[in-house]
């Protein structure tokens, strides 16, 4: 099988899992949302960067360094897992006796126990970092995708029968738990390992080596990623917290779910050609001109309908979360190309260099904060966008010495394909703004609408990007053939 074929046949599978899972999740949060309040979205919010944060200090950056090897053997295997089950048991015990603290920051005296039972998350991904880790290496992404399927749409259902018979925020923790859980059991059940040694030196030094780099610069991630809201859930309240993480997770379906997808299928494969630059600097340029064919349009499309959108799906008590979703939006455009960017660098090797840019992009971070709150929650918000935007800049610089298409030429060949959106985003606002359609209608309409305008006029102007779509799947499903232009 080509390298296109495994790329294409990777993205599939992680595609179909990352829609799977984000519309499992997208449904049981519809349902939760209009069951629960703010407040209780707010009050789990408050909890993520800690569990973020220790969850990165389970994994050591060892997943990393597993899937990179071009040959698993046993002694990394074994190492990881019990490195990982070890880091487990000690970051839960840190986080059992840190509740009291973590609830007096917030002043909210419900986040003690949360925080306890939540923590119990760490044993059950520790139980699976080395099955994920050695289906990834061997390009299993059907695999990966049936465990991460179905753990959601089994902890959904716990969480939708909670949120009815009253649990309130509970319902919320037990799906992050249980979501976990059941992942587990289905990764020991698809990949059937057993540990037959214990922690080997030699192997510990190498991938901790490497890992060790991905690890500060994952924990760098999650804690930046977080930091909006601590700062939300300290400086304003529950509820604005919980407009906060509603409006987001719209969008964050959609660009986390293609950068995701990118992120998991492009270091495997991206890893195999990191010997042959003409190789690597073309599935470079494909791949990033066809996700952001994809990704520019879907969310721009979100950006106008996001009124329409969830007032139909969780109700008008939700609409304060409308210009949430519509300024982060922007910073979302380019998520995905970092996450390329990101795993270039790793498959060079240079986890240093993914560290330094992790840690500049943070400083961006911070100046943006520390101007942004000035202005209240939209100057926060604002301030995202725009050290979203500067990161993605300063990545490029990062990878120019490992990629042709960079810089300039990427920039005009992305700047066109937001031009093909431009008819289909003037439709969707006359749409929104012009017509006295009740909101369900606007969003079938304006869905419908954007993608058949968006399509036919990218099949008339002769889009390159659609084009490399067209014959990657005319490779899989010859009846495409008939498209190609």
């Amino acid at each position: 099988m080509s390298l296109a074929q495994k790329t294409l046949g990777g993205f599939i599978w992680t595609f179909i899992s990352i829609v799977g899972t984000k519309l499992s999740t997208l449904v049981v949060g519809i349902i939760l949302a209009r069951l629960l309040e703010p407040e209780a979205f707010g009050l789990a919010a408050m909890l993520y960067v800690f569990l973020e944060v220790s969850q990165v200090f389970v994994n050591s950056g060892f997943a990393h360094a597993l899937i990179r090897e071009k040959e698993l053997i046993e002694e990394d295997k074994c190492t990881t897992f019990y490195s990982n089950l070890g880091a487990s048991l000690l970051f839960y015990v840190l986080l059992y006796f840190s509740a009291p603290a973590i609830a007096d920051f917030y002043v909210q005296p419900e986040l003690v126990p949360l925080t306890r039972v939540m923590g119990l998350v760490l044993f059950a991904q520790a139980f699976t970092i080395v099955h994920s880790a050695t289906l990834s290496n061997q390009l299993e992404f059907k695999k990966l995708s049936i465990a991460v399927t179905f753990s959601n749409i089994g902890a959904g259902i716990i969480a939708i029968i909670m949120a009815y018979r009253g649990f309130g925020v509970w319902a919320i923790g037990y799906k992050y738990l249980f979501t976990a859980v059941i992942k587990s059991v289905i990764f020991w059940v698809l990949n059937p390992w057993l540990p037959r040694k214990f922690i080997d030196k030699a192997s510990f030094k190498k991938l901790f080596g490497f890992g060790s780099k991905l690890l500060l610069t994952d924990l760098l991630a999650r804690l930046f990623n977080n930091v909006y809201k601590i700062i939300i859930g300290k400086a304003f309240s529950a509820a604005t917290l919980g407009f906060y993480t509603q409006g987001q997770q719209y969008i964050q379906h959609l660009s986390q779910g293609a950068g995701t997808t990118l992120k998991k299928v492009t270091y495997p494969v991206l890893s195999k050609t990191n010997e042959e630059p003409s190789v690597l600097n073309e599935a470079y340029k494909k791949i990033v001109l066809a996700s952001s064919f994809i990704i520019f349009p879907a969310i721009l499309s979100m950006i106008v309908l996001a009124e329409p959108l969830l007032v139909t799906l969780v109700g008008e008590k939700w609409l304060p979360s409308v210009p949430f979703l519509q300024i982060l939006g922007f910073g979302t455009l380019v998520q995905h190309l970092y996450v390329l960017n990101q795993n270039i660098l790793k498959v060079q090797g240079r986890s240093d260099q993914f560290l330094k840019l992790e840690a500049l992009a943070k400083v961006f971070t911070i100046v943006a904060i520390v101007i942004g709150i000035q202005f209240g929650i939209w100057g926060l918000l604002a301030a995202k966008v725009i050290s979203d935007l500067i990161t993605f800049v300063l990545s490029q610089f990062f990878v120019k010495s490992y990629l042709e298409f960079s810089g300039g030429p990427q920039i005009v060949q992305l700047l066109g394909i937001i031009g093909l959106c431009i008819p289909t985003i003037g439709l969707l606002v006359l749409i929104t703004f012009f017509t006295e359609w009740n909101e369900p209608i606007k969003l079938l309409v304006g869905v419908v609408l954007a993608a058949v305008s968006y399509l036919a006029v990218t099949y008339f102007l002769k889009s390159p990007s659609l084009a490399y779509i067209l014959e990657l799947l005319e490779k899989r499903f010859p009846v495409v053939s008939k498209l190609v232009f």
